[in-house]
Protein backbone atom coordinates (compact mmCIF):
# COMPACT_ATOMS: atom_id res chain seq x y z
CA UNK A 1 0.00 0.00 0.00
CA UNK A 2 1.04 3.25 -1.17
CA UNK A 3 2.63 5.48 2.19
CA UNK A 4 0.09 7.88 3.28
CA UNK A 5 0.72 11.66 1.64
CA UNK A 6 3.54 10.15 -0.62
CA UNK A 7 1.07 10.76 -3.28
CA UNK A 8 0.14 14.57 -2.84
CA UNK A 9 2.11 17.14 -4.26
CA UNK A 10 2.28 20.64 -1.87
CA UNK A 11 1.19 22.55 -4.44
CA UNK A 12 -1.83 20.77 -4.28
CA UNK A 13 -2.82 20.58 -1.05
CA UNK A 14 -4.59 23.23 0.26
CA UNK A 15 -5.33 24.09 3.94
CA UNK A 16 -8.31 26.41 4.69
CA UNK A 17 -8.88 27.74 7.86
CA UNK A 18 -12.26 29.45 8.97
CA UNK A 19 -13.10 30.66 12.07
CA UNK A 20 -16.20 31.71 13.22
CA UNK A 21 -17.37 32.92 16.76
CA UNK A 22 -20.33 32.91 17.93
CA UNK A 23 -22.15 33.41 20.84
CA UNK A 24 -25.61 34.40 22.27
CA UNK A 25 -25.12 38.23 21.52
CA UNK A 26 -22.73 38.73 19.31
CA UNK A 27 -20.58 36.95 16.18
CA UNK A 28 -17.59 37.82 14.61
CA UNK A 29 -16.04 36.38 11.59
CA UNK A 30 -12.62 35.67 10.63
CA UNK A 31 -10.79 33.72 7.77
CA UNK A 32 -7.78 32.44 6.93
CA UNK A 33 -6.39 30.62 3.99
CA UNK A 34 -2.38 29.30 3.79
CA UNK A 35 -0.98 27.11 1.88
CA UNK A 36 -0.49 23.25 3.14
CA UNK A 37 2.97 22.22 4.00
CA UNK A 38 2.35 18.97 3.20
CA UNK A 39 4.84 16.46 4.93
CA UNK A 40 6.16 13.43 4.04
CA UNK A 41 6.79 10.41 6.53
CA UNK A 42 9.10 11.92 9.00
CA UNK A 43 10.20 14.67 7.01
CA UNK A 44 9.16 18.14 5.38
CA UNK A 45 9.03 19.69 2.07
CA UNK A 46 11.48 23.05 2.02
CA UNK A 47 10.79 26.05 2.92
CA UNK A 48 10.80 27.41 -0.53
CA UNK A 49 7.52 25.19 -1.36
CA UNK A 50 5.20 27.64 1.05
CA UNK A 51 3.42 30.64 -0.24
CA UNK A 52 2.20 33.11 2.81
CA UNK A 53 -0.68 34.91 3.36
CA UNK A 54 -2.00 37.79 5.87
CA UNK A 55 -3.34 36.29 9.16
CA UNK A 56 -6.61 37.41 10.25
CA UNK A 57 -6.99 39.67 13.10
CA UNK A 58 -8.15 36.67 15.30
CA UNK A 59 -5.04 34.43 14.48
CA UNK A 60 -5.20 30.49 15.48
CA UNK A 61 -1.97 31.17 17.70
CA UNK A 62 -3.49 34.30 19.07
CA UNK A 63 -6.21 31.88 19.82
CA UNK A 64 -3.90 28.98 21.28
CA UNK A 65 -2.08 31.43 24.10
CA UNK A 66 -5.85 32.71 25.00
CA UNK A 67 -7.20 29.23 25.83
CA UNK A 68 -4.24 28.02 28.24
CA UNK A 69 -4.72 27.82 31.44
CA UNK A 70 -1.96 27.24 34.55
CA UNK A 71 -4.27 24.68 36.03
CA UNK A 72 -4.78 22.92 32.63
CA UNK A 73 -1.18 23.24 31.93
CA UNK A 74 -0.32 21.35 35.38
CA UNK A 75 -3.05 18.73 34.77
CA UNK A 76 -1.35 17.78 31.45
CA UNK A 77 2.74 17.75 32.61
CA UNK A 78 3.28 14.77 34.76
CA UNK A 79 5.12 15.21 37.98
CA UNK A 80 7.83 12.93 36.03
CA UNK A 81 11.38 14.13 35.38
CA UNK A 82 11.29 13.73 31.95
CA UNK A 83 10.48 16.18 29.41
CA UNK A 84 8.68 13.60 26.68
CA UNK A 85 4.98 13.98 26.20
CA UNK A 86 3.66 9.72 25.50
CA UNK A 87 1.81 8.09 24.27
CA UNK A 88 -0.08 5.24 25.68
CA UNK A 89 -1.49 2.47 23.48
CA UNK A 90 -3.35 -0.70 24.64
CA UNK A 91 -4.18 -3.43 21.83
CA UNK A 92 -6.17 -6.42 22.75
CA UNK A 93 -5.67 -10.35 21.96
CA UNK A 94 -8.60 -12.10 20.62
CA UNK A 95 -6.97 -15.18 21.04
CA UNK A 96 -5.92 -15.36 24.99
CA UNK A 97 -8.67 -12.44 25.42
CA UNK A 98 -5.94 -10.14 27.08
CA UNK A 99 -5.34 -6.61 26.55
CA UNK A 100 -1.93 -5.52 26.48
CA UNK A 101 -0.81 -1.37 27.43
CA UNK A 102 2.71 0.34 25.64
CA UNK A 103 4.22 3.75 25.61
CA UNK A 104 5.63 5.52 23.11
CA UNK A 105 7.14 8.51 24.15
CA UNK A 106 6.89 11.80 21.74
CA UNK A 107 10.32 13.67 20.78
CA UNK A 108 10.31 17.15 20.32
CA UNK A 109 11.74 19.53 18.36
CA UNK A 110 14.25 20.43 16.73
CA UNK A 111 12.54 17.28 14.84
CA UNK A 112 9.27 15.42 16.18
CA UNK A 113 9.42 12.03 15.95
CA UNK A 114 8.48 9.11 18.13
CA UNK A 115 10.60 6.69 20.17
CA UNK A 116 10.93 3.05 21.02
CA UNK A 117 7.71 1.14 22.32
CA UNK A 118 7.88 -0.19 25.91
CA UNK A 119 5.40 -2.88 27.03
CA UNK A 120 4.06 -1.75 30.42
CA UNK A 121 1.43 -4.40 31.63
CA UNK A 122 -1.44 -7.02 30.57
CA UNK A 123 -4.57 -7.52 31.90
CA UNK A 124 -7.19 -10.23 31.77
CA UNK A 125 -10.01 -8.69 29.99
CA UNK A 126 -13.67 -8.53 29.03
CA UNK A 127 -13.80 -9.36 25.68
CA UNK A 128 -14.37 -6.29 24.70
CA UNK A 129 -11.33 -4.84 26.46
CA UNK A 130 -11.44 -1.63 28.94
CA UNK A 131 -11.03 2.01 27.28
CA UNK A 132 -8.93 4.53 29.01
CA UNK A 133 -10.03 7.73 29.76
CA UNK A 134 -8.26 11.54 29.72
CA UNK A 135 -5.51 11.74 31.22
CA UNK A 136 -5.40 13.66 34.23
CA UNK A 137 -2.11 13.89 36.20
CA UNK A 138 -1.23 11.63 37.38
CA UNK A 139 -3.92 8.93 36.63
CA UNK A 140 -5.36 7.28 33.55
CA UNK A 141 -9.11 5.66 34.38
CA UNK A 142 -9.35 2.33 32.74
CA UNK A 143 -13.03 0.84 32.74
CA UNK A 144 -15.61 -0.50 30.16
CA UNK A 145 -17.44 1.53 28.29
CA UNK A 146 -20.85 -0.12 28.25
CA UNK A 147 -23.39 -1.69 29.68
CA UNK A 148 -24.22 -5.07 30.29
CA UNK A 149 -20.89 -5.29 31.07
CA UNK A 150 -20.55 -2.99 33.81
CA UNK A 151 -21.00 -5.18 36.67
CA UNK A 152 -18.21 -7.69 36.75
CA UNK A 153 -15.84 -5.55 34.97
CA UNK A 154 -12.78 -3.58 36.69
CA UNK A 155 -12.22 0.29 36.55
CA UNK A 156 -8.93 0.47 37.57
CA UNK A 157 -6.01 3.69 38.25
CA UNK A 158 -3.11 3.55 35.98
CA UNK A 159 -0.19 5.80 36.97
CA UNK A 160 2.47 6.19 34.09
CA UNK A 161 5.11 7.90 36.28
CA UNK A 162 5.08 5.08 39.32
CA UNK A 163 4.02 2.24 36.98
CA UNK A 164 1.47 1.38 39.67
CA UNK A 165 -2.21 -0.43 38.45
CA UNK A 166 -5.41 -0.31 41.06
CA UNK A 167 -8.26 -1.96 41.00
CA UNK A 168 -11.11 0.39 42.64
CA UNK A 169 -14.09 -1.19 44.24
CA UNK A 170 -17.17 -1.32 42.17
CA UNK A 171 -20.35 0.87 43.22
CA UNK A 172 -23.30 -1.11 44.52
CA UNK A 173 -25.35 -2.79 42.07
CA UNK A 174 -29.17 -1.56 42.06
CA UNK A 175 -32.01 -4.40 42.86
CA UNK A 176 -32.51 -6.05 39.75
CA UNK A 177 -36.26 -6.84 41.39
CA UNK A 178 -37.19 -3.79 40.82
CA UNK A 179 -35.35 -1.76 38.64
CA UNK A 180 -34.27 -2.30 35.09
CA UNK A 181 -30.89 -0.60 33.79
CA UNK A 182 -30.36 0.69 30.53
CA UNK A 183 -27.37 2.42 30.39
CA UNK A 184 -24.40 2.99 32.31
CA UNK A 185 -21.33 5.55 32.12
CA UNK A 186 -17.86 5.78 34.09
CA UNK A 187 -16.65 9.39 33.80
CA UNK A 188 -13.13 10.72 35.44
CA UNK A 189 -12.30 14.31 36.59
CA UNK A 190 -10.16 16.27 38.56
CA UNK A 191 -11.12 18.95 40.59
CA UNK A 192 -9.20 21.81 41.19
CA UNK A 193 -10.27 23.28 44.46
CA UNK A 194 -9.52 20.30 46.41
CA UNK A 195 -6.90 18.03 44.25
CA UNK A 196 -9.00 15.57 44.43
CA UNK A 197 -9.74 13.07 41.15
CA UNK A 198 -13.70 11.96 41.35
CA UNK A 199 -14.78 8.87 39.43
CA UNK A 200 -18.77 9.68 38.37
CA UNK A 201 -21.08 7.13 37.66
CA UNK A 202 -24.51 7.62 35.52
CA UNK A 203 -26.92 4.99 35.14
CA UNK A 204 -30.31 5.73 33.49
CA UNK A 205 -32.88 2.93 34.81
CA UNK A 206 -36.72 1.95 34.75
CA UNK A 207 -38.77 1.34 37.61
CA UNK A 208 -40.20 -2.55 36.99
CA UNK A 209 -43.16 -2.76 36.49
CA UNK A 210 -42.59 -0.38 33.67
CA UNK A 211 -45.39 2.73 33.44
CA UNK A 212 -46.81 4.41 30.54
CA UNK A 213 -45.52 7.29 29.95
CA UNK A 214 -42.03 5.55 30.65
CA UNK A 215 -40.30 7.10 33.21
CA UNK A 216 -36.55 7.16 33.34
CA UNK A 217 -34.39 7.59 36.10
CA UNK A 218 -30.88 8.86 36.65
CA UNK A 219 -28.33 7.47 39.15
CA UNK A 220 -25.45 8.75 40.44
CA UNK A 221 -22.88 7.64 42.48
CA UNK A 222 -19.37 9.02 43.26
CA UNK A 223 -15.93 7.83 44.59
CA UNK A 224 -13.05 9.90 45.60
CA UNK A 225 -9.60 9.05 44.94
CA UNK A 226 -6.93 9.35 47.15
CA UNK A 227 -3.22 10.89 46.17
CA UNK A 228 -2.19 6.76 45.30
CA UNK A 229 -5.49 6.58 43.30
CA UNK A 230 -7.36 4.22 44.71
CA UNK A 231 -10.26 4.93 46.37
CA UNK A 232 -10.17 6.74 49.48
CA UNK A 233 -13.80 5.69 50.57
CA UNK A 234 -16.70 4.32 49.76
CA UNK A 235 -19.33 5.25 46.66
CA UNK A 236 -21.66 8.46 47.93
CA UNK A 237 -24.81 8.66 45.84
CA UNK A 238 -25.86 11.88 45.39
CA UNK A 239 -28.83 13.55 44.42
CA UNK A 240 -28.42 16.54 42.01
CA UNK A 241 -31.37 18.67 40.49
CA UNK A 242 -31.00 17.68 36.82
CA UNK A 243 -31.14 21.00 34.44
CA UNK A 244 -32.58 18.29 31.80
CA UNK A 245 -34.95 15.47 30.78
CA UNK A 246 -33.21 12.31 31.34
CA UNK A 247 -35.00 10.45 28.70
CA UNK A 248 -33.42 13.23 26.12
CA UNK A 249 -30.08 13.26 27.63
CA UNK A 250 -28.97 9.82 27.21
CA UNK A 251 -25.26 10.12 27.37
CA UNK A 252 -23.54 9.47 23.66
CA UNK A 253 -19.75 9.15 24.17
CA UNK A 254 -17.13 9.36 26.75
CA UNK A 255 -16.05 12.40 28.86
CA UNK A 256 -14.00 14.93 28.82
CA UNK A 257 -13.04 16.96 31.81
CA UNK A 258 -11.85 20.85 31.48
CA UNK A 259 -11.92 23.72 33.96
CA UNK A 260 -12.81 21.33 37.42
CA UNK A 261 -15.96 19.69 35.54
CA UNK A 262 -16.74 16.42 33.50
CA UNK A 263 -18.46 17.55 29.84
CA UNK A 264 -20.12 15.07 27.73
CA UNK A 265 -22.40 14.84 24.74
CA UNK A 266 -25.98 13.37 24.61
CA UNK A 267 -27.75 11.88 22.00
CA UNK A 268 -31.01 13.58 21.55
CA UNK A 269 -30.36 17.47 23.81
CA UNK A 270 -28.82 20.50 22.46
CA UNK A 271 -26.78 21.08 24.86
CA UNK A 272 -23.10 19.55 26.69
CA UNK A 273 -23.55 18.04 29.46
CA UNK A 274 -21.26 19.59 32.53
CA UNK A 275 -20.57 18.20 35.91
CA UNK A 276 -18.94 20.24 38.37
CA UNK A 277 -16.47 18.46 40.51
CA UNK A 278 -16.76 20.73 43.36
CA UNK A 279 -20.52 21.23 44.22
CA UNK A 280 -21.36 18.00 42.28
CA UNK A 281 -24.24 20.31 40.32
CA UNK A 282 -25.00 19.82 36.66
CA UNK A 283 -25.62 22.59 34.22
CA UNK A 284 -25.76 23.19 30.44
CA UNK A 285 -23.76 24.06 27.97
CA UNK A 286 -25.35 24.89 24.63
CA UNK A 287 -24.08 23.64 21.35
CA UNK A 288 -23.36 25.66 18.79
CA UNK A 289 -26.07 26.98 16.48
CA UNK A 290 -24.34 25.96 13.32
CA UNK A 291 -23.28 22.52 14.95
CA UNK A 292 -26.75 21.99 15.67
CA UNK A 293 -27.52 22.79 11.71
CA UNK A 294 -24.96 20.35 10.69
CA UNK A 295 -25.57 17.32 12.75
CA UNK A 296 -28.81 16.56 12.56
CA UNK A 297 -28.71 12.70 13.03
CA UNK A 298 -28.50 13.56 16.56
CA UNK A 299 -28.38 9.45 17.79
CA UNK A 300 -25.51 8.68 15.72
CA UNK A 301 -22.03 8.84 17.49
CA UNK A 302 -19.52 6.98 14.83
CA UNK A 303 -16.58 8.77 16.83
CA UNK A 304 -15.82 10.39 20.22
CA UNK A 305 -16.36 14.07 19.43
CA UNK A 306 -15.56 15.91 22.35
CA UNK A 307 -11.88 16.74 23.22
CA UNK A 308 -9.87 18.88 25.53
CA UNK A 309 -7.44 21.47 22.62
CA UNK A 310 -5.35 23.14 24.52
CA UNK A 311 -6.62 23.48 27.80
CA UNK A 312 -10.15 24.47 25.74
CA UNK A 313 -13.30 21.95 24.97
CA UNK A 314 -13.29 21.36 21.65
CA UNK A 315 -16.01 20.00 19.52
CA UNK A 316 -15.45 17.60 16.22
CA UNK A 317 -18.22 17.67 13.60
CA UNK A 318 -19.45 14.00 12.23
CA UNK A 319 -20.00 15.35 8.72
CA UNK A 320 -16.83 14.65 7.59
CA UNK A 321 -18.20 12.64 5.33
CA UNK A 322 -20.46 14.73 3.30
CA UNK A 323 -17.57 17.12 3.01
CA UNK A 324 -14.98 14.44 2.42
CA UNK A 325 -11.66 16.15 2.54
CA UNK A 326 -13.01 18.16 5.78
CA UNK A 327 -12.78 17.88 9.06
CA UNK A 328 -14.95 20.62 11.08
CA UNK A 329 -14.15 21.30 14.57
CA UNK A 330 -15.73 24.06 17.15
CA UNK A 331 -13.70 24.98 20.43
CA UNK A 332 -15.13 26.93 23.42
CA UNK A 333 -13.31 29.83 23.63
CA UNK A 334 -14.55 31.65 26.05
CA UNK A 335 -15.40 28.94 28.46
CA UNK A 336 -17.82 31.14 31.11
CA UNK A 337 -19.80 33.06 28.10
CA UNK A 338 -20.28 30.52 25.77
CA UNK A 339 -18.19 31.41 23.02
CA UNK A 340 -17.29 28.85 20.19
CA UNK A 341 -14.76 29.08 17.69
CA UNK A 342 -15.55 27.45 14.02
CA UNK A 343 -11.90 26.16 12.35
CA UNK A 344 -12.37 23.69 9.25
CA UNK A 345 -9.16 21.90 8.69
CA UNK A 346 -9.10 20.48 4.67
CA UNK A 347 -6.98 17.31 4.45
CA UNK A 348 -5.12 16.39 1.24
CA UNK A 349 -6.73 13.23 1.17
CA UNK A 350 -10.29 11.91 1.09
CA UNK A 351 -10.68 11.96 5.21
CA UNK A 352 -13.16 8.35 4.93
CA UNK A 353 -10.71 6.82 2.66
CA UNK A 354 -7.75 7.26 4.52
CA UNK A 355 -8.06 5.92 8.21
CA UNK A 356 -10.64 8.96 9.15
CA UNK A 357 -7.82 10.42 11.78
CA UNK A 358 -9.78 12.54 14.84
CA UNK A 359 -7.99 14.50 17.44
CA UNK A 360 -7.32 13.30 20.52
CA UNK A 361 -5.36 16.11 22.40
CA UNK A 362 -2.08 18.73 21.99
CA UNK A 363 1.40 18.06 22.33
CA UNK A 364 3.39 20.79 24.86
CA UNK A 365 4.54 22.07 21.60
CA UNK A 366 0.97 22.55 20.35
CA UNK A 367 0.58 20.41 17.90
CA UNK A 368 -2.77 18.26 17.87
CA UNK A 369 -2.23 14.65 17.60
CA UNK A 370 -5.04 12.95 15.49
CA UNK A 371 -5.67 9.17 15.58
CA UNK A 372 -6.99 6.85 12.86
CA UNK A 373 -10.17 5.32 13.27
CA UNK A 374 -9.99 2.83 10.79
CA UNK A 375 -7.29 1.18 8.60
CA UNK A 376 -6.63 -1.65 6.27
CA UNK A 377 -5.36 -4.90 7.85
CA UNK A 378 -2.65 -4.71 5.76
CA UNK A 379 -1.45 -0.90 6.68
CA UNK A 380 0.67 -0.10 9.33
CA UNK A 381 -0.61 1.79 12.99
CA UNK A 382 0.20 4.91 12.65
CA UNK A 383 -0.55 8.75 14.03
CA UNK A 384 -0.84 11.92 12.70
CA UNK A 385 0.25 15.48 13.97
CA UNK A 386 -1.26 18.93 12.57
CA UNK A 387 0.82 22.11 13.49
CA UNK A 388 -1.55 24.66 13.90
CA UNK A 389 1.13 27.44 14.06
CA UNK A 390 2.69 26.08 10.27
CA UNK A 391 -0.66 25.07 8.95
CA UNK A 392 1.27 21.32 8.28
CA UNK A 393 0.48 17.78 9.17
CA UNK A 394 3.01 15.18 10.05
CA UNK A 395 2.40 11.20 9.70
CA UNK A 396 4.26 8.59 12.12
CA UNK A 397 4.31 5.15 11.44
CA UNK A 398 3.79 3.48 14.95
CA UNK A 399 6.52 0.33 15.13
CA UNK A 400 7.53 -2.37 17.51
CA UNK A 401 4.20 -3.54 18.18
CA UNK A 402 3.10 -7.11 18.15
CA UNK A 403 2.70 -8.75 14.93
CA UNK A 404 -1.14 -9.87 16.00
CA UNK A 405 -1.53 -6.32 15.97
CA UNK A 406 -1.02 -5.26 12.38
CA UNK A 407 -2.39 -8.27 10.98
CA UNK A 408 -5.47 -7.83 12.77
CA UNK A 409 -6.56 -4.21 11.84
CA UNK A 410 -7.14 -0.70 14.20
CA UNK A 411 -10.18 -2.53 16.00
CA UNK A 412 -7.72 -4.16 18.10
CA UNK A 413 -6.20 -1.24 19.05
CA UNK A 414 -8.10 -0.19 22.31
CA UNK A 415 -6.63 3.06 23.34
CA UNK A 416 -4.69 5.49 21.72
CA UNK A 417 -4.04 8.45 24.42
CA UNK A 418 -1.53 11.46 25.05
CA UNK A 419 0.23 11.84 28.68
CA UNK A 420 3.13 14.07 30.21
CA UNK A 421 6.19 12.27 31.78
Amino acid sequence: MMPLFLGWRCSRALLKLNTTTTAATATATATATSLLNLIRHNSSFPSSQHHHHHEPAMSLMRFRSSCRSLHLRELCTSTSTSDHTHLLISAFNTETSNQHFFSIPIFHPPKLSLGSLTPLFTLPSHPFGLTSSQYLNPFFLLHHADYPHYDHTPILTYNPTTQQTLTLPLDPPLPAATTTTWNVRTHFGFDPSTKHHKVLRVKWTEPIPRSIPKVINMVFTVLTLDSNGSGSGSWRRINPVLPFDPKKYVNGGESVCVNGAIHWLTRYGDSIVAFDLKDEKFRLIPLPRDYKDLNFDSFRFQFERLFELDGCLALISDNATQHHFTLELWILKDYNNHVWVKESICFPFRWRKHGQPIPIGTIPTGEILLKPLSLDESATAWVLFYDMGGQSFKKIDITGLPEWVYSSGTRIIRTISVYGG
